[in-house]
């Protein structure tokens, strides 16, 4: 028996990675998810190769022999060992079960899989790619009768924690200028933690309005890198008026205790309220936020100028609940941003230097501010 290795132990999305790649390879297809997310067994891609780019260096490919019933693994494209399709299979649905009974931040699983997985040439459980991909297929749409080379994909899993689709940064942060404000007042507010000694934001939100401070949306930060409003240009980029949509959403939560934090219910008070004045809001706000979401999943972020071009030219691969694997293909962009919206959740990050020390009132050149930001999680 090989001895075990420090990189035997991952977390449960880490693991859904590798079963999600063994079960496409065994199974030879790959289904489409519906509008609601859910497996559609009419709909499908026919899987030619799988591909992992486990380092910059190593490249592992897994495709089908003349008879379709044997896997040839190859890295670099140098031949290494055949091994049957329905190994994939069985190994992937001891994955799975594995996956459901870990517990704690990271685990091993057992060492017929991990002596499995080294036979087949896997290294690494996380896949080194330059953009969001975490495989790239090779597939033919029956539907399409076309073929697709090398489409990227991310793997994202429902037996895990809900992944990040917008990250805060310092750059997220919205600015509010404040009045009726003082020193002796600014470290009052500054001072109320909760009972992790963590700033307590709807204490200090609360107590900026009893104070009759009456936040007023200022402006958003300067990236220090780029050394313009990053977040307001690529906003910009795809609509102007969403800087206003996303301010009230913030001022809504933390000014106005909305506790919603599904983006549809949310977006309805938005489309209720029209802060930016618009004709037919009921179409117009939930495209707005569609397309942000699709940006953002497509490699828009807070940090980064972003030029509109997308990371992604395949889309994400689900691991449901229940262990199906099924794909949102982002080459039918209606559907997933569809996915996307009705899916994701907005939530309060943490409040440290990396998030923009949001939820703390400072002084600049004798004004007084004070920062709220956010991050959206999609359900997966």
């Amino acid at each position: 028996m090989s001895p075990r290795r420090n990189n035997d132990s991952g977390n449960k999305g880490e693991w859904s990675e590798l079963f999600a790649a063994l079960q496409i390879v065994g199974e030879k297809r790959l289904y489409i998810a519906d509008n609601n997310g859910q497996k559609n067994p009419s709909e499908w891609l026919e899987v030619i190769e799988l591909i992992r780019h486990e380092t910059k260096e190593r490249i592992v490919t897994y495709k089908y022999n003349e008879n379709n019933v044997d896997v040839i693994v190859l890295v670099n494209n140098v031949y290494i060992i055949s091994v049957p399709a329905n190994a994939f299979l069985h190994v992937a649905e001891q994955l799975a079960a594995e996956i459901r009974d870990g517990h704690g931040r990271a685990f091993t699983v057992s060492d017929t899989i991990i002596s499995f997985l080294r036979r087949i040439e896997i290294r690494r459980k996380k896949a080194n790619s330059k953009d969001k991909s975490d495989v790239f297929l090779s597939l033919n749409d029956p539907r399409a009768g076309i073929e697709r080379r090398h489409i990227g994909f991310s793997i994202k899993s429902a037996l895990g924690k809900d992944p990040t689709l917008f990250n805060t940064g310092k750059s997220s942060a919205f600015i509010y200028k404040l009045s009726n404000m003082n020193d002796e007042l600014m470290a009052q507010i500054n001072n109320l933690n909760n009972n992790k000694g963590k700033a307590a934001v709807q204490a200090r939100c609360d107590e900026l309005l009893r104070n009759k401070c009456d936040p007023v949306f200022f402006d958003l930060p300067v990236g220090a890198k780029a050394g313009c409003k990053v977040f307001k240009e690529n906003l910009d980029l795809l609509d102007q008026r969403l800087i206003l949509v996303f301010e009230r959403l913030l001022s809504n939560h933390y000014f106005r205790h909305e506790r919603q934090t599904d983006l549809v219910p949310i977006m309805k008070r938005i489309i209720e309220e029209n802060p930016c004045s618009v004709t037919r809001p009921e179409i117009k706000y939930p495209y707005m936020m569609k397309s942000f979401v699709y940006a953002a999943y497509c490699g828009l972020t807070a940090s980064t100028l972003w030029d509109g071009r997308s990371q992604v030219n395949g889309g994400f691969i689900k691991v449901t609940s229940t262990g199906d694997v099924i794909a949102h293909y982002a080459l039918e962009s209606e559907a997933f941003k569809s996915y996307l919206y009705n899916n994701c959740y907005f939530e309060e990050p943490g409040t440290d230097e990396k998030h923009g020390y949001y939820a703390s009132v400072y002084k600049e050149n004798g004004e007084y501010y004070f920062r709220l930001n956010f991050q959206i999680r999609y359900r997966v």
